[in-house]
């Protein structure tokens, strides 16, 4: 113990005079320096941030939406035979342009004609007997009135005269049931439109139901689109409905929604009228429809914990606003005021509360200045 408490007083007693006022010295500079790195970081730290601002209104977008669709004719047809018979004629080939009531195909039809001849014969032969039978009612009504003849005669004629009426009433549908039979053997296109189709040749033998022709409409279209159920209420309160097909827009009007959903695509079917000229059926194409909601942008948009938002101006403060159904790499709906400054420069190192130095980079009034209490 005495030998190290001579050590450390040997060398205390090393220092000189003149050292130890150099080292206070060197000390008292230290904590100078000290206490300047902390008044420093203490004044950065009330320092305001830099920023710069816009009006959401200058900001807003009101983005274009899209969704697959192609335009279907309203009729698109398959034209079948009424009568069974053999085809005589088909004055029509693929390609054609035809107007309605024009003959596609005509069929052999002499055992109609026959039958239609044979019902017209019968009918007069039943006519010629009702014609009888009213004259022998009014002769036996003329004996009973001379009391020659029994009521029971009288009335057995008009029994006999109903009976030829109902006959005759019947031969007359039958008639018009052969008739008809006679026309559906010229099979005419129901509407105009272009031959898709030609599905029987001369010499075929068809049964009623047996497809002869198809038939498409052109002048009857419109378009049948794919949207997801989550943009059906935007689509619905959206304006600038159009169909995009090949560079060229046609304008639209939605006109029903149906309210089935597809389990596989989460997709609605959607059908709108053309506004003027119809492109043509098949085309395949975009529904394009714009959003009547203001979006802003993404290279806007900063996230705050779990939450991505927009930083606007409160007073000398930077407020965060949560946009609850932004998402990364897509504009995202705000409802603030159109009014609401909205800071687009300097957002990212900025905090909910911390303070700014704000210059307005407005399309009026530009000019930096710092935003004092109100």
């Amino acid at each position: 113990m005495m030998n190290e408490s001579t050590h450390m007083h040997s060398n205390d007693s090393s220092i000189t005079p003149s050292e130890r006022h150099y080292l206070a010295k060197a000390l008292w500079v230290c904590w100078l320096l000290a206490c300047n790195s902390v008044f420093c970081l203490l004044a950065q730290a009330d320092e305001p941030t830099p920023v710069q601002t816009q009006l959401l209104s200058e900001l807003a977008l009101y983005p274009e939406a899209t969704a697959p669709a192609h335009v279907v004719s309203l009729n698109d047809a398959a034209i079948a035979a009424q009568v069974a018979g053999q085809v005589a004629e088909v004055p029509v080939r693929v390609g054609d342009q035809v107007k309605a009531g024009a003959v596609l195909v005509k069929l052999a039809c002499t055992d109609y004609q026959i039958e239609h001849e044979k019902l017209k014969a019968e009918r007069q032969t039943v006519q010629a007997k009702l014609e009888l039978a009213q004259w022998h009612l009014k002769q036996s009504e003329l004996l009973v009135g001379q009391r020659t003849l029994p009521m029971e005669k009288a009335q057995e004629r008009r029994a006999e005269l109903a009976v030829l009426k109902g006959e005759l009433n019947a031969h007359g549908h039958k008639i018009k049931a052969a008739e008809r039979q006679l026309a559906a053997c010229s099979i005419k296109a129901p509407f105009a439109g272009i031959v898709t189709e030609r599905n029987v040749a001369v010499g075929q033998l068809v049964g009623n139901g047996t497809m002869v022709a198809k038939l498409l409409d052109l002048s009857r279209a419109e378009v049948s689109a794919q949207v997801s159920s989550h943009d059906i209420a935007a689509l619905q309160s959206a304006g600038g409905l159009s169909f995009d097909h090949d560079g060229k827009r046609y304008p639209l009007i939605l006109r029903a929604i149906l309210p089935a959903i597809q389990s596989q695509t989460g997709s609605q079917e959607v059908r709108l009228d053309f506004k003027a000229s119809p492109a043509r059926p098949g085309a395949a194409g975009r529904l394009v429809w714009q959003d009547k909601v203001q979006h802003i942008a993404t290279e806007l948009l900063v996230k705050r914990g779990e939450h991505l938002g927009v930083f606007t101006v409160n007073g000398d403060s930077a407020h965060f606003h949560p946009l609850p159904d932004a998402q990364n790499g897509r504009p995202a709906v705000i409802t603030l005021p159109p009014d609401t400054p909205i800071i687009v420069s300097g957002q990212y190192s900025l905090n909910d509360g911390s303070k700014v130095k704000v210059k307005n980079l407005g399309l009026k009034n530009a000019a930096t200045k710092e935003i004092t209490p109100p």
